[in-house]
């Protein structure tokens, strides 16, 4: 029986979607902070919360084994550098992805239905 798909909350689909639009570009906890939340100046209360969440999202990925990197140690703590999806990860990724895609499609399949709909009226009242 097959396994269900995963969902991840934003941040946990941030990361592997950022990782997976990016695969030639070294990857690391501080430029996924930097990336996901754009807004926010470094050094910052805000930013290191950011970063602390990026962090435990990492680690929380690395456990499942949907990434892997390097670990390193900074004044901040521990971080990972030259992240990179696995096989799994890289499904995880394709598959948020759609997930996060699905809404739109919906919408789009709605739309076209009421046009069917609407033009379906026009030639019955004629």
């Amino acid at each position: 029986m097959p396994r269900p798909e995963a969902e991840f909350d934003g941040t946990e689909g941030d990361v592997l979607i950022a990782i997976y639009e990016s695969p030639d570009v070294p990857s690391s906890t501080y430029t996924l902070t930097q990336g996901l939340n754009p807004s926010l100046r470094i050094a910052t209360a805000e930013y290191s919360a950011a970063l602390a969440r990026v962090s435990r999202v990492i680690e929380d990925h690395i456990v499942r084994g949907l990434i892997r990197g390097k670990r390193s140690k900074s004044a901040d703590g521990i971080f990972f550098k030259d992240l990179k999806l696995t096989y799994k990860g890289e499904q995880a990724a394709i598959q948020e992805r759609k997930r996060r895609a699905l809404p739109g499609e919906i919408q789009r399949v709605i739309e076209v239905v009421e046009l069917i709909r609407a033009r379906r009226d026009r030639g019955a009242g004629s």
